[in-house]
């Protein structure tokens, strides 16, 4: 189980408004499945050239490659390295882990898309590399305007498993 500070959720959930309809993105570090921090992290994908959209597969990138750059941040998402590099510093330097990764989906349900959890497993031999802990992947679904859903999920061998969050005071 995830136990995240209800501050944080409302922070996952305004950032998620806030770039919609655009896909917005993030990381998540804290001790022993407990959150302590939040890192938004800019969604460069509107800023990437066709040639670097290439690690997008199949349907996605037919899609991708139909829309204008500013379109593509709505439906996917691409965080900004030298962002990500910052924050995982700044989690060693308060001894930390990287608990997780949050995205948001504007218009679909908060459960991973084949293109997040090809993500996912881009990150998995690159983490396995660095020694890194295993990340949960959160979904922020703003489907329903009125609700929003947050979900967590372990991302192995190409297959995802809800984990459950427990809201926590913050």
């Amino acid at each position: 189980m995830l136990h995240i500070p209800s501050r944080i959720i409302q922070d996952m959930i305004a950032h998620a408004r806030e770039l919609a309809p655009h896909e917005c993105c993030g990381i998540l570090s804290g001790k022993t499945q407990q959150v302590a921090e939040i890192f938004r992290i800019t969604n460069i994908l509107a800023n990437m050239s066709d040639q670097e959209l290439s690690r997008f597969e199949g349907a996605k990138l037919s899609d991708l490659k139909q829309l204008s750059p500013e379109e593509r941040a709505d439906i996917a998402f691409q965080m900004d390295a030298r962002e990500m590099a910052m924050a995982q510093r700044e989690i060693r330097t308060k001894d930390q882990e990287l608990l997780g990764f949050y995205h948001s989906h504007t218009a679909s349900p908060a459960r991973p898309s084949q293109t997040d959890i090809t993500i996912a497993m881009e990150f998995e031999s690159y983490r396995q590399k660095l020694a890194l802990p295993q990340p949960l992947h959160l979904i922020i679904s703003l489907e329903n305007r009125e609700k929003s859903d947050i979900r967590a999920y372990r991302i192995q061998d190409s297959q995802a498993t809800e984990i459950p969050i427990q809201q926590i005071s913050s």
